[in-house]
C-alpha cells in the first residue's frame, strides 16, 4: 500500500538515493552495438552525470474508505491498487467512486566527482508537502531532496559494479545499469569522493465526473 503523505527521510536515504537512476533499476534501451560505439568514442570519463526519469499515469477510483483514508484505484490495465492518502491530500471527502486520479512523478540524480582530499559527509534530506485550497478539487503532492557525499571503495568496470561507503562507514554495493552511470563510473578510482543529489516529486489530482 502506498501512502501519499510525509516521506520517511531514513527510507529515502537508504533506498531512493542509492538505488535509483545512476546506480539502480533503469535499463537502457540503447542497442548494444550503439552503446559499445559510444563507449569507444569517449576517451575521457565525465566528472559529472545528471540522470532524470518522469512519467504520468491515470486511474479510476473504484472505492473510498473514509475512515482509513484508503482509496482503491483501477489502473488502465484493469488491476487494482490501494493508496493511503495522508493529511496533506486536502478535500479528501470529495473523492468518490468514478472519479479519475492523475499522478505525475519525477526524479533526478546528480553525481559529481569532488576534488581530492574531501571526505564523506552524512546524508541530509528535506521533504515538503502541498495540498489543494479548501473547497477546490482534491489534490496533494510531496517532494524530497536528499544529498550525501560518499567515498568510493572499489570499482569493477568489467561487471559494472561500484562499492561506496557512507560517512557512517556503511558499505553499499550497486550494479550500474544506465549508459550515463557506466560512463561516469569509468573515471572513478578507490578513495574518490562523490557528491550525490537526489530529487523526487510526486503530485496527484482528482478529476471529478
Amino acid at each position: 500500500m502506498r501512502k501519499l503523505g510525509p516521506i520517511s527521510s531514513n527510507l529515502l536515504i537508504s533506498c531512493a538515493l542509492f538505488g535509483s537512476l545512476l546506480l539502480g533499476a533503469c535499463q537502457s534501451n540503447k542497442p548494444a552495438e550503439q552503446a559499445a560505439s559510444t563507449e569507444t568514442a569517449s576517451s575521457v570519463a565525465p566528472t559529472h552525470a545528471t540522470i532524470s526519469n518522469e512519467f504520468s499515469a491515470t486511474a479510476a477510483v473504484a472505492a473510498v474508505d473514509a475512515r482509513t483514508r484508503v482509496v482503491t484505484l483501477r489502473r488502465e490495465d484493469g488491476s487494482l491498487v490501494q493508496v493511503k492518502c495522508g493529511e496533506d491530500v486536502k478535500n479528501f471527502a470529495q473523492i468518490g467512486a468514478g472519479d479519475t486520479l492523475h499522478v505525475q512523478y519525477m526524479e533526478s540524480l546528480e553525481a559529481t566527482l569532488r576534488p581530492a582530499g574531501e571526505t564523506a559527509e552524512p546524508a541530509s534530506a528535506v521533504t515538503s508537502t502541498v495540498g489543494a485550497e479548501p473547497g477546490s478539487t482534491p489534490a496533494g503532492g510531496a517532494g524530497v531532496s536528499v544529498s550525501a557525499r560518499v567515498k568510493i571503495e572499489s570499482v569493477d568496470v568489467a561487471h559494472d559494479i561500484v562499492v561506496f561507503s557512507l560517512a557512517s562507514g556503511e558499505l553499499i554495493a550497486r550494479r550500474v545499469v544506465t549508459p550515463e552511470g557506466r560512463e561516469f563510473v569509468k573515471g572513478l578510482k578507490i578513495g574518490d569522493t562523490v557528491q550525490l543529489d537526489y530529487t523526487e516529486v510526486v503530485a496527484m489530482a482528482i478529476e471529478k465526473v
